[in-house]
């Protein structure tokens, strides 16, 4: 029976540079992680499931931009847990009208969930991190388009939700109520 060898000079410095990028990029993507997850989805997980997946690939440091590459694959990682979600929901029962666990204050943010996880990543790159729609799309791996398009469509739908919360509607009623929320005053993407 030998002892366990240390790895060579080579591979430590591998490992010693891949923790480092590691370190250097989590606190971006764990932000971007809390933004595109379900309410039940825990930011942190994500983010290992996604390292996890692609260590099991490739080396952090042989990917020529890990930052976008490991969101992608945030991206992948919500995905697959709220399919697994949903067959548990259609596995199991719901029980419904709970009131002990109704949200009596709900908030604005609340309504982000309306949104898929991608729309989600794509207002929260361009209008929390300020990126550019180039940008967005070479990083989710859409093209500039699709960009435009979700951010225009997803913004329209919070400006409704907003109007229809804030007018007490059900969402029924002919008035599109833009007007009337702080996102009316948010520009479209090239504006």
């Amino acid at each position: 029976m030998g002892l366990a060898q240390d790895p060579p000079d080579g591979r430590r410095r591998d490992a010693e540079n891949q923790f480092d990028t590691f370190v250097e990029l989590y606190p971006m993507l764990r932000r971007f992680a809390a933004v595109v997850a379900d309410a039940d989805m825990d930011p942190d997980d994500l983010v290992q499931d996604a390292l996890a997946a692609t260590l099991k690939r490739h080396e952090l440091t042989e990917i020529h931009r890990p930052g976008p590459y490991l969101k992608q694959a945030i991206m992948h990682a919500v995905t697959n847990q709220r399919r697994r979600a949903a067959r548990f929901r259609l596995l199991s029962p719901r029980l419904r009208g709970d009131s002990e666990t109704a949200d009596h204050y709900p908030s604005d943010l609340a309504m982000l969930d309306a949104l898929t996880p991608t729309d989600r990543a794509v207002i929260f790159l361009s209008d929390v991190e300020g990126l550019p729609g180039a940008v967005i799309a070479e990083e989710l791996g859409l093209t500039h388009s699709a960009v435009r398009k979700r951010i225009s469509r997803s913004r329209k739908q919070l400006r409704r939700l907003l109007s229809e919360t804030a007018n007490g509607s059900d969402g029924n009623d002919e008035s599109d109520g833009f007007e009337t929320t702080n996102l009316s005053a948010v520009p479209e993407e090239g504006s």
